[in-house]
This record gives structure tokens, sequence and C-alpha cells, in this order.
């Protein structure tokens, strides 16, 4: 049973660039344990293990989780590794499985070894980890839905869904390397809307969040984490989208995890980005939103953003509206490590951080 435990997301990236970098430390039957979930860079991973031996007197991580292989999620768990001994690790590894997927590329050129090489290049830092867990002689594991991982149950992916769909869609494999300059120049227009985006007005009851987008490949594997303990559901998301999410919920119900009553934690999805939510997606996740007697609400549930310092992106009003609207206190670290606990002691010198407040004028999608 784990009657104590808490939640701290140390600051990642610089600039427009954000990523995670998630303790979870805990006691079970009196058994201290820690379960990292992605390293950031090599600088936050660098923190996260000053961080450990400072602050819980450890020098090993029991579950060492990557979400998925975007190099500001793995890089600093290559560090943690190096520094710290790890009891094992959950990861994707798309690299070893070339032969089950390799016909979904319509390459008669293409090997099941020559996939495999080019995946390991492409995904460079997540082979990288992989190999120097093989190295240190540490068993690696690949989550999918229904796994458990120390105290939390994986939600999302389902290997089927991750290998025929997600995987041969990744934008670093090697179908995808001839839309390159298309995607330049899709991110070209993306950053001349921000400059010349307008605003709108929103309020407490109407929310206006589109429910047609959609993330990468990539950012959809990531692995989603559930953990009940007594009644209070923590939740780790990564960078998931509207897809994944939905695919959460539903193994979720099918499970009898009920995630709309329990769900006291969440992480938002890729650091508050508005095109991984939905108005629906948050409906069938956490309820919908509080619209009667808002102001007299009483807010008991919490929700962390990992966002850069100095990120204009990073979180989106809308974002933090519509996660305020379900009675969360939203937070975001913004360069500063924010800490969720129950039963754990005060540290000298931390003191409560500020909430982020509702905004009545947003950017317009």
């Amino acid at each position: 049973m784990i009657d104590r435990f808490e939640v701290e997301f140390l600051p990642v990236g610089a600039g427009e660039k954000s990523g995670d970098c998630i303790l979870f430390h805990y006691f079970e039957d009196n058994e201290e344990k820690i379960l990292v979930y992605d390293g950031g860079t090599k600088k936050s991973g660098e923190a996260l293990v000053n961080h450990v031996k400072k602050y819980y007197g450890k020098e090993k991580i029991d579950y060492l989780v990557n979400s998925h292989p975007d190099m500001d999620h793995v890089s600093g768990l290559i560090y943690i590794v190096e520094n710290l001994e790890v009891g094992e690790i959950w990861m994707h590894k798309p690299w070893e499985h070339s032969q089950r997927i390799r016909e979904l590329f319509h390459d008669n050129r293409m090997t099941d070894v020559s996939l495999s090489n080019r995946l390991k290049e492409k995904l460079v830092m997540a082979n990288q980890l992989s190999c120097l867990a093989e190295d240190k002689g540490i068993p690696v594991y690949e989550p999918y839905e229904g796994d458990l991982i120390g105290p939390f149950v994986v939600l999302s992916p389902d290997e089927d869904w991750y290998l025929k769909t997600l995987l041969p869609d990744f934008a670093k494999s090697p179908e995808k390397s001839r839309v390159s300059v298309l995607d330049s120049f899709q991110f070209g227009v993306e950053s001349l809307k921000e400059s010349v985006k307008s605003f709108v007005f929103e309020n407490l009851k109407d929310e206006y969040l589109p429910d047609d987008v959609t993330t990468s490949a990539e950012n959809n594997s990531s692995v989603i984490l559930y953990g009940d303990f007594n009644n209070q559901g923590y939740l780790l998301t990564g960078d998931s989208g509207v897809e994944a999410l939905t695919r959460a919920c539903e193994y979720a119900n099918r499970n009898g995890y009920r995630l709309k009553e329990y769900i006291k934690f969440t992480q938002v999805p890729h650091h508050g980005s508005r095109r991984n939510v939905s108005t629906k997606a948050l409906n069938a996740m956490f309820g919908e939103p509080y619209v009667e007697d808002f102001n007299n609400h009483d807010f008991n549930r919490v929700a962390f953003i990992s966002a850069s310092e100095s990120s204009k992106k990073h979180p989106r009003d809308r974002v933090v509206n519509a996660f305020i609207r379900r009675g969360f206190k939203v937070l975001a670290t913004k360069g500063v490590t924010k800490r969720h606990r129950l039963r754990m002691p005060n540290r000298d010198g931390w003191s409560k951080s500020e909430t982020l407040k509702f905004c009545d004028r947003v950017e317009e999608i």
C-alpha cells in the first residue's frame, strides 16, 4: 500500500523548446522507491541526478520510463543511467520490430536489417539509451496497454496500434524523409501565424477547443501511465494527442478505472499545446466543465505543465482555461521545479507555487 508520495516536475528547455523530466517518489509498505518518467535534456538529467541525491538521499532509480523517443524526453535519461543505479527501463525499441513492419513501407529494396539500422540512426538517442542499458545489464521492457510499471498501469499505446499504425508513420521513419521540405514549409507557416495571431474572448461557461486537432505519431506513441492511490488518480501523459487520450480512456473504461471520478493529478499533454487536446477528449477523461456555481467550487485537482521558462507558445491560455473549467489548479514549471505531495515533509526554502489564472483573452485558433 502506498501511503505517502510526491511527484515533481523539473524544468526543461530554453526558448520555445520544452521537455519533460518527472519524478515520482513514494513509499510502498514502508519501502522507498523512485520512478522517473522522461529525463528531458542532458542538463535536466544532470539536475535530476543531483535532486535525487540531495532531497531523497538515494543512488538508485527503481523504474525509468521513456514516454517516447523525442530528444527532449530521452537525452537526460542517458545521463541518469550513466550516473545512478537503475532497476529497470521501460521504453519502445522500434528497430527490433523491422520484420513485423517492413511490409508496411512498400519498398522491395528494404530488408529487415536495413530498416532496423535506419530506425536506429533516426532514433539515435533512444537507441543509445537501449545500448547503454544492455552494457550495464539493466533489463529493458517495452510498455504497452495493460502493463504494470511499479504502481502505475499503462493505458496507451496498445501493441497493435503502435506497431501497425504509429511506428510506420513516425516522421523520423525512412518513408517520411521525402516530406521534409513540406514539413519545413508548414513550420514556417505556423511561425508566421504566431507573429500575426489575433485574439478572442472566452468565459467560464463556453469552451471552443476544436475536435479536429492532430499531433505526430511520435507524440501519440507516448506511454500514458495511471496510478490509483487510495481512490486518488494520478495521470502522466507525455506528449499524447487526442487519439491517444481517447484510446487511453476507452481502455480505462473497459477495465474499471474511473478516471473522471478519481483523477486528482494530471500532467497536461505536450506542454499545454493547443494541438493535443479537445473538448471531447477532456470530457471523456476528466468530465465536463463546471458551469454552475463555478466561483464557489472547491478546486481539489492539480494539473502540472512542463514548459520552458521563456516559451510564448507553452502553455496555451486556451488549454489552461480548459483545465481550470474542470476544477484543476494549474501550475507550469517555467524554469522552476514544481512539487505536489501527500504526507511528505516540507523542505526548507521551498514555498507554495502560484497557480495560473483563467484568461478571458486568448489566442484565436
